[in-house]
């Protein structure tokens, strides 16, 4: 028996009058509470208790003991009281990590949304995909577009890029459209290549797929770039044809992008993920924000042309 039940017990014997009486408010038995006070007695060397037949008498070293346990007990009591409210209320500081699009696309337009629901929670936020940024910044939650190795974090899917080929309507107007893949090679691509990545390949490699059938086309090195809003707007401005998986749908519903070769699918495209340590419980202010986050991922695109269905997970 630990020793903050040990004082608990006692203070309950000294408000009851007996061991009997504090048995029936503890829901133990009578000899239970007995050893408790006689173990806290030879753990503290004092006599708590005068005992006689009739009637117990808290001695004077026990009554010493005994402010000490009340006040022990109330300060343990307001302890759990903070721990059960951080707990239970959406409040605090959240620390986030995303890739720049994400954020930007995603999750910032339904911001005031959030902030409307959980008015006590304050956002720090890094644009950061890599989980060596979360363990050095001390993220709480943490979105990462691609593959995650570390066994330490919870990985939550929610969705997957969908790869497909872009262009401008001005690009296909000077240059054409493609019919299938093979003519690639006679149009300027532009190539969007992982910042992590210090050579070009893979990423100038397009795999493509069709009826069952694979294939892949090694296109050109007209613009290579880590920057993916910069490709973006290099593609809107007609300097070529990309793969690549976006946070724009908006850009292929306003027409400023055309998606083509469109009968052939393009697999490859990375999950989009959430990321969270272990622990015992999920902190309200994390837990919050996580429904927050796959409800923008839904809304964000319905009609899932820039992505795919949320993955299993």
């Amino acid at each position: 028996m630990d020793r903050l039940r040990k004082l608990e017990i006692l203070t309950r014997v000294a408000d009851a009058g007996s061991f009997a009486r504090a048995a029936r408010l503890l829901l133990i038995t009578p000899s239970a509470v007995s050893h408790a006070i006689t173990t806290l007695e030879r753990e503290l060397g004092v006599v708590l208790f005068y005992r006689t037949t009739r009637q117990l008498q808290v001695s004077t070293e026990g009554a010493e003991v005994l402010r000490h346990a009340r006040e022990a007990l109330a300060t343990l009591g307001r302890i759990e009281s903070v721990s059960t409210s951080q707990r239970d209320r959406a409040s605090g500081t959240l620390k986030l990590g995303a890739p720049p699009g994400f954020a930007r696309h995603v999750l910032m337009p339904m911001l005031p949304e959030f902030n409307g629901r959980h008015p006590d929670i304050r956002i720090e936020m890094r644009n950061s995909g890599s989980v060596v940024d979360m363990h050095l910044s001390g993220a709480d939650l943490h979105f990462r577009i691609g593959p995650v190795a570390d066994s330490s974090l919870v990985v939550r899917p929610l969705a997957r890029l969908r790869f497909g080929v872009y262009a401008s309507p001005g690009y296909l107007a000077r240059h054409g459209t493609p019919a299938s893949p093979e003519q690639l090679h006679a149009h300027r691509t532009l190539v969007h290549k992982s910042p992590r990545s210090s050579t070009i390949a893979p990423w100038d490699h397009w795999t493509y797929e069709r009826d069952g059938v694979e294939g892949a086309v090694q296109v050109g090195h007209h613009l290579v770039t880590d920057d993916r809003e910069a490709l973006l707007e290099a593609a809107i401005a007609g300097a070529g044809l990309f793969r690549m998986g976006m946070f724009s749908p908006a850009l292929l519903s306003s027409g400023r992008l055309v998606r083509v070769l469109e009968q052939w699918q393009w697999p490859g495209a990375p999950a989009l993920s959430m990321l969270y340590r272990r622990m015992p419980r999920v902190p309200r202010r994390i837990a919050v924000f996580m429904a927050f986050a796959e409800e923008a991922v839904r809304a964000f695109d319905p009609m899932g042309l820039t992505l795919e269905a949320r993955v299993a997970g």
